[in-house]
């Protein structure tokens, strides 16, 4: 009996001293799981600039701003849907940071550690896109035009959007949610007309924030 053990262990020293014997490493298990956890999660790679072009509210969305990838095809196609704020004036730019899209996200519904990864650039500037250029007008033969200054009078200019704030103006920052309204003071970074979403600067606060035109002395944060 002792002569079958001892056989055995030998067998067993053997074949561990064998380069070809290796015991299931817990890392690499747990390296592995990681893995397969990190292919079915979507990723948000922020850029470092971005033009937008706004909808018909004047937002835009995450997908103009980030690239999204990893995850399934219905998951990235919500993530990219996801409203992040108003576009910015065609003169101005607007910055983000990643902070600020995973405040987006949870607003939509979204749970950043779990949904998706951000990564990519910690700030992106945000750009109004120019319009396309339209084609140039067939050439109107010179009787043609006077006929038709005299027929219709001359349409006025389209009037530029007034500033009601201007950059350095004092303003009051109000908050409203669940039917709450919070107001502070604070400086306006950006000079807007109504509407319009700026950068503001509120008292005691070591960050700007973005809030929209109320008036010429009142802002709403964008939530």
């Amino acid at each position: 009996m002792k002569r079958f053990l001892i056989a055995g262990l030998g067998a067993l020293a053997l074949a561990s001293s064998h380069p070809s014997f290796a015991a299931p490493s817990p890392l690499g298990s747990a390296a592995r799981k990681i893995a397969a956890v990190s292919s079915s999660v979507a990723h948000i790679s922020m850029r470092v600039s971005a033009s937008v072009s706004a909808d018909a509210d004047g937002l835009f969305s995450l997908g103009a701003i980030a690239d999204i990838t990893g995850g399934d095809a219905a998951a990235r196609a919500r993530l990219a849907s996801v409203t992040v704020g108003r576009a910015p004036l065609a003169a101005s730019s607007r910055r983000l940071t990643s902070g600020d899209v995973a405040l987006k996200l949870r607003q939509a519904g979204l749970n950043p550690s779990r949904d998706a990864v951000i990564d990519g650039s910690p700030t992106i500037t945000v750009t109004l896109a120019s319009a396309p250029s339209l084609p140039a007008a067939p050439a109107v033969p010179a009787h043609a035009a006077i006929n038709s200054a005299v027929q219709s009078p001359q349409a006025a200019p389209a009037a530029a959007p007034v500033i009601a704030v201007k950059r350095g103006d004092a303003v009051s920052i109000i908050l409203q949610e669940d039917g709450l309204s919070i107001a502070s003071s604070g400086v306006a970074r950006d000079p807007g007309a109504i509407g319009d979403a700026i950068r503001v600067h509120r008292t005691g606060s070591a960050t700007d924030l973005t809030a929209v035109v109320l008036d010429a002395h009142t802002v709403q944060l964008e939530l």
